[in-house]
């Protein structure tokens, strides 16, 4: 009998440890809920631009904290000014959490790669894997190939920011020079003929005789004295023979 009766008061006491337990954990966990709940959401302010002194102020202002991530080249920010943040301007965030920031180290000084010679793909390859804009490309006639670069602005190896990007000249190829015919009439032909030859052009030759005149000579000539000419343009000579 009197081992029932203490085995009924200590499951009595078990059960109100129990209880009270219970109790404290559900009294903690309303009490939590409740931090939770009054915790209240901010607006993040613009950090851009500014110094982490002044941004640290505001942050604090705005019952915010800050934390540095890192650095990146900027060429809007100035070095040792806030480059970015996240979250971004505008949104909300629960007080006395953490902004993060990315501090500018500036513009990126670049290096102009060596472009004379190369053809325009294979330049426009050479500035995108330098990260620089071409900002303008330029034609010209030469006796280069069709797309080989000329010339290049900034030169080879200069160094910037190169924000305004290069600037490349271009050959259209030989077949696209213009010039203008000379006078040919009363020269000498075979010498005529040679000197065309060599500049590239293959003359049509038609012999006349014209009395009066030495052998040799030429006659006429299409395109006439004065007229532009590329090199798709044909030539015609009359020479005169004995």
């Amino acid at each position: 009998m009197v081992r029932l009766r203490r085995l009924g008061v200590s499951l009595l006491k078990n059960g109100l440890l129990v209880l009270a337990l219970t109790a404290s954990a559900g009294l903690s966990t309303v009490a939590t809920m409740r931090m939770v709940l009054s915790t209240r959401e901010v607006t993040v302010p613009s950090l851009l631009g500014q110094r982490i002194g002044e941004a640290t102020t505001v942050l604090r202002q705005a019952d915010l904290l800050i934390k540095v991530e890192g650095q990146r080249h900027d060429p809007r920010a100035p070095r040792g000014h806030i480059a970015a943040q996240e979250p971004r301007p505008g949104a909300t965030l629960k007080e006395n959490r953490s902004v993060r920031v990315w501090l500018s180290l500036g513009p990126e000084r670049l290096e102009v790669p060596a472009l004379e010679g190369q053809s325009l793909r294979g330049a426009r390859l050479m500035l995108n894997q330098a990260q620089i804009p071409l900002s303008r490309v330029a034609e010209v006639g030469s006796l280069a190939p069709e797309g080989t670069v000329l010339l290049q602005r900034p030169r080879a190896g200069e160094t910037g920011t190169l924000a305004d990007g290069v600037s490349l000249l271009v050959s259209r190829g030989p077949e696209r020079l213009v010039y203008l015919m000379p006078d040919l009439i009363g020269r000498n032909g075979p010498q005529v003929l040679d000197s065309l030859e060599q500049a590239g052009w293959k003359p049509e030759v038609r012999q006349r005789s014209y009395p009066g005149v030495a052998p040799g000579i030429v006659l006429r000539q299409q395109p006439p004295a004065g007229h532009p000419i590329d090199r798709r343009q044909p030539i015609a000579l009359e020479i005169n023979t004995p």
